[in-house]
């Protein structure tokens, strides 16, 4: 994923969110960026197992957490194509390989959530 300004100049590039098909930036005083790492179901199979995760990150890069993983069961993940993230403790998740909308509710701060 790159990062420009308004005026494109260049302004770092975050490489640890896998392959980055929806991005979204919540809105509010604290922004959250939350990323998907998606692969298409006829992608290679050697990255099948890493991606389905979606990241919730800092402006700056800072990965704060992930959750996911591939599949097409619940909290599972597959080719996700767009999130709404209008409140960034409660996202819908769209994909488009599974054909459906999943509502995710995030607590912030509870590990037993998996």
């Amino acid at each position: 994923m790159q990062v420009f300004d308004n005026d494109l100049n260049f302004k770092a590039i975050y490489d640890k969110v896998g392959n980055p098909w929806a991005v979204c930036i919540s809105p509010g005083p604290h922004q959250y960026l939350f990323v998907s790492n998606s692969l298409p179901d006829n992608g290679l199979a050697q990255f099948r197992d890493i991606t389905g995760e979606i990241y919730k990150m800092e402006l700056d890069g800072t990965i704060i957490g992930k959750f996911g993983k591939a599949g097409k069961q619940l909290k599972e993940f597959s080719t996700v194509h767009e999130i709404d993230c209008r409140n960034p403790n409660e996202l819908l998740v769209a994909e488009i390989t599974a054909w459906r909308v999943q509502k995710i509710i995030l607590r912030p701060g509870d590990r037993s959530a998996k």
